[in-house]
Formats: C-alpha cells, structure tokens, sequence
C-alpha cells in the first residue's frame, strides 16, 4: 500500500469531522480513541456539529467539553434555546451554546491556535463554501453550525453564513488542501445496518442469503473436520451441533434486532415530526446525498462511522450514549488505523 509522506519521513494527519447535529457528540469519543492509540492529527478541519468538537479539540479544550455536554439533559439544553421571537432567520438566534462554552477559552481567534484548524460554512447568497481560518474563535463555529432556518446566519465580513453541511458535510477535501497526507474522516449521519455481525463487523441479511441460516456453522464445522484428521467421530459430531446452536441462537438475535428496528420506525411514522425534527431530517437527507458524491471524488484514507443511527439530531440529552458509540467504532478500527499513520 502506498502512503504519502511528510517531511519528516511520517504522513501528516488530517482529521476531518462531518456534520450531524447531537449525533456529531460521537466525535469526542472517536478522538478520544485516537488520543489513546497515540494518533494525533497535525490539522483538523470541522464541518457544523464537527467544528464545534474540532475546535475545542484544536485548543486543547477536548476534557472540558466532554465535561460539558455530559452535563446536558433536557431542562439544560431548553435553557441554552435562545428563542429569536421575531423569527428572522431562524428560530433560535444560536449564540447562548457557545457564548456559554467559548467563555474564557485562552484562543480567541483561530490563527492563535495551536493545531491548524478550519471551521466550514457556507454563503447563504452565493452558495459559496467558505473556510474560516482566521478570526474570532466562537463566530466562525457558531457560523459553521448555524442549521438553515432552526438557528439565525452568522453576519461575518459581510457575508451571511449558514451550516457548512450544505456544501461539505465531511470536509476530506480541505483537510487535502492543508497539507495533509492522510485523512481520517469520521462520518456520524450514516446509520447502522439493522442486521450488523458486530464481531465480525459484517453486514447480513437474512432474506437475501442463498443458503439456509443453519448452513454456515455447519459448514464451518466441516471445515474444523477436515483439518483435524485425528479428531474423533463423535467429538466432530458434537462440534457440528455446537456450531448449528450457535447459528440458530445467532440468528434468533439478529432476528430480534430486526423487529425492534422495524418496530422504532413504525412508532416513528406513526408519530407526526415536530417542527425541529422535520428541518433536521430533511436537512440530514440532503446532506447525505451531496456527502456521498463529494467523497467520491475526494475519498478518506480512513472513514469511522459511529453507529449512531439511533439517537436523534435533536436528542442532545444523549450526549454520553454518542461519545461511547465514537469511542467503540474507532477502537473497532484500530489495526486499520495505526496501519494507515505509521511510519512507512
């Protein structure tokens, strides 16, 4: 496999953190995973919910927003909704969040930083999407995360700026253009297979296989037959029903994973979105579709997906259950990743 180098005979890492709301919580597990493996990336660059965690992560600021958002439950989110009455732009008006965690941070602007880092948004006139690179610290995330018609564009060098998702919700490309070598991208709106073999990390679906549930454990104890000659009849024979138990105790389960999946989405559409809900998921739809041309044409050496399919990108009270879901994928992905980042 070939990797770029840097100039210091190592690939310059860039980690690019896409949007998704309270979703995007998952990225401080997924860095925390990171920091664990001794994988530090030389530039981050954030789009929307991932600016937000990149930023804090840039300023050395990561533990105390993990302490922050843990904090989170219902009454405190509500209490953070600072409602725009006049409805110009935008229901929430979008600064108490942030004024409330930039507070007394040492870096003001972002040129001050000590990681290169990059919030993405976009000209709510031209549709151009804009890099903040310098200038004040809290406007440029608070701009990068400004979800279309829910919260109020930022007013910034005479530009209004809305979320950077509906440009680039995983921002690989510009992670490319700073300098980057390899790119870890980790991307938290893509949800979870119904049917996913977690150990083995492979997707199954039990009404598209050719062959009945039962087969593969007896196949694969065949294969254990085969391979040791000496094994006794009866001991093969105990090892092939011990292998069709399994199979069947299997697939009971991912059977009942089926069902309660199928069951939370019929209560979903039984149930009339609220308003939030609505914007939010539509917003998610549209994301989902530019993200996936755009990493077409500009793929990731590495992509965690945090399998957090079941929160909401409204249920910010779930803060905890994300971080533990990007923390889980990523160490899922280890092998992979410190062979992508080591030394060539």
């Amino acid at each position: 496999m070939n990797r770029q180098i840097g100039t210091n005979g190592k690939p310059r890492i860039g980690l690019a953190l896409g949007s998704g709301a309270a979703k995007g919580f998952a990225h401080i597990g997924v860095l925390k995973a990171l920091d664990e493996m001794g994988v530090r990336p030389d530039v981050i660059v954030g789009t929307s919910m991932g600016a937000f965690v990149g930023a804090a992560y840039a300023a050395g600021k990561l533990d105390r927003l993990e302490e922050w958002v843990r904090l989170l439950d219902n009454w405190k989110v509500f209490s953070l909704l600072d409602i725009n009455w006049s409805l110009s732009g935008g229901v929430i008006g979008g600064i108490k969040p942030f004024r409330e965690f930039f507070d007394g941070f040492e870096y003001e602007n972002i040129e001050d930083l000590p990681l290169p880092f990059t919030a993405v948004a976009t000209d709510l006139h031209s549709g151009q999407e804009i890099w903040l690179q310098q200038g004040n610290l809290q406007d440029a995330v608070s701009a990068s995360c400004s979800i279309p018609g829910l919260l109020s564009p930022k007013s910034l060098s005479g530009r209004w700026l809305v979320d950077g998702a509906v440009v680039n919700p995983v921002p690989v490309d510009v992670c490319r253009a700073m300098g980057a070598t390899t790119v870890i991208a980790v991307d938290v709106t893509e949800d979870a297979p119904p049917l996913l073999d977690r150990e083995h990390g492979e997707v199954r679906s039990v009404i598209s296989e050719k062959s009945s549930p039962v087969d593969q454990p007896i196949l694969a104890a065949e294969k254990e037959q085969i391979e040791d000659h000496d094994a006794e009849p009866e001991a093969t024979d105990k090892a092939a029903e011990n292998g069709v138990a399994a199979g069947f105790s299997r697939l009971m389960e991912q059977g009942r994973e089926h069902l309660n999946h199928l069951r939370k989405n019929r209560e979903a559409r039984a149930t009339p979105p609220g308003m939030f809900d609505t914007m939010r998921q539509a917003m998610e739809i549209l994301e989902r579709r530019h993200k996936r041309v755009r990493m077409m044409g500009a793929p990731p050496d590495v992509l965690i997906l945090p399998k957090v399919g079941d929160i909401g990108g409204n249920e910010y009270a779930r803060a905890a259950e994300a971080i533990e879901l990007g923390e889980k994928e990523t160490r899922r992905l280890r092998t992979w990743i410190e062979d992508m980042v080591a030394q060539k």
